[in-house]
């Protein structure tokens, strides 16, 4: 057990990872950004603490990409639904600890506890057709996000999610839909392991 902790990175690369989530959002969620609009025709502003919730998701691929096949093959114990648990466990730990840091911007952390399970939603569900490359998916939405700008002034399209308001229902809504997919993709695609 200790032998799949230390590969994955349970032990070294994922709380190195929340660390650097946790401080990175506390630092720069009232940091504001305006980005030009290339497509939309009013430009959104949106906080830098939400750059850092690809922080996370990119640690997940890290630590999917981790898996030995050859010896895995010989466990005694199920490693895929192992790797499931571990991988989910942490996207859910990571948007619980900025929920928690809601006494610094309320607002912020709710946004970035959101995003993130947006991000990894999006990085479960397509880590088993692009392995290493799952980490992009995240990082093009969050770009097509900055970049589409909004019907209005601090109205974003619905579908993009990442710069809505923390208070906006279908966002939080669309993000747990979207962490569910993703969830559901790795747990049917995954590679299974022979026991």
């Amino acid at each position: 057990m200790i032998w799949w902790l230390r590969q994955r990175g349970a032990l070294g690369l994922l709380p190195g990872a929340l660390f650097a989530f946790v401080l990175s959002i506390a630092l720069t969620s009232d940091l504001v950004l305006v980005l030009p609009a290339f497509l939309g025709s009013r430009p959104i502003p949106t906080t830098l603490s939400n750059f850092f919730c690809l922080v996370p998701s990119v640690a997940l691929v890290a630590c999917l990409e981790r898996r030995l096949p050859g010896m895995e093959r010989s466990a005694v114990r199920r490693l895929d639904s192992m790797d499931i648990a571990l991988v989910t466990g942490f996207a859910l730990l990571a948007s619980a600890a900025a929920a928690v840091m809601t006494s610094l911007d309320s607002d912020a952390m709710w946004t970035a506890a959101r995003n993130n399970l947006l991000f990894c939603g999006l990085t479960l569900g397509s880590w088993p057709l692009l392995k290493h490359r799952a980490a992009l998916v995240p990082v093009f939405w969050m770009i097509l996000a900055m970049f589409t700008g909004g019907r209005q002034l601090d109205d974003p399209y619905p579908w993009v999610i990442v710069t809505e308001k923390a208070d906006v229902a279908h966002a939080a809504t669309g993000a747990a839909l979207v962490f569910l997919t993703g969830l559901v993709l790795l747990t049917c695609l995954v590679p299974r392991t022979d026991r």
